[in-house]
């Protein structure tokens, strides 16, 4: 006579079993979190942003695709040793009052890679709400952020910056704005190699 297959309390292989399902499935979040975090370290944290802006050259952007990307008017940044070390891009971005564009300057590091620092030129995003985008708190959280930059919480790879409280959209326009600013410096003027 055949017997059906049936769960014995008093083995120990079930035991075992669960044991090393629960330290493999232990193993896989924490190994993919490990690989996460050193992928994207360079996000976590600002960096120093080497170098003073002396004096600035501003860049014929006629010719240029500069309104695909909403920008406005560019500059060269040098050094006091007369070296290019950054691009300060101005910009418009929708935020939550579409009918008056937040006005952002943008300043990129020469390669492209780091915001060296952001400045709203004009808004007139909702009072005690939008307009903290305008604060020191908010604005300097962007410099020496690699970019891209993201909101908190949001999965895409790049720096995370806190959005204002209960101002998101005004928020995420800026890290849009700043986005495209890099998007606009890559396209145009930093070289990569063939």
């Amino acid at each position: 006579m055949k017997q059906n297959a049936h769960f014995n309390p008093k083995s120990s292989s079930w035991v075992i079993s669960l044991v090393v399902m629960i330290a493999i499935s232990a193993a896989v979040v924490f190994g993919s979190e490990a690989i996460y975090g050193s992928a994207n370290k360079k996000f976590t944290e600002p960096v120093e942003v080497g170098f003073t802006v002396s004096s600035t050259k501003e860049i014929d952007i006629a010719s240029s695709n500069a309104a695909d990307y909403h920008v406005t008017a560019a500059e060269e940044a040098y050094d006091a040793s007369g070296a290019l070390v950054a691009y300060v891009i101005k910009c418009t971005t929708v935020g939550y009052n579409a009918e008056s564009p937040i006005e952002l300057a943008v300043t990129i590091s020469a390669d492209g890679t780091l915001v060296c620092g952001i400045d709203v030129l004009s808004q007139k995003e909702t009072e005690y709400l939008g307009e903290k985008i305008a604060t020191d708190a908010f604005k300097g959280q962007f410099t020496g952020r690699y970019l891209p930059v993201i909101i908190t919480g949001d999965t895409a790879k790049g720096s995370p910056i806190d959005a204002v409280s209960k101002a998101t959209i005004s928020s995420k326009a800026v890290v849009d704005g700043v986005n495209k600013a890099q998007a606009f410096v890559l396209e145009n003027y930093v070289k990569t190699g063939a």
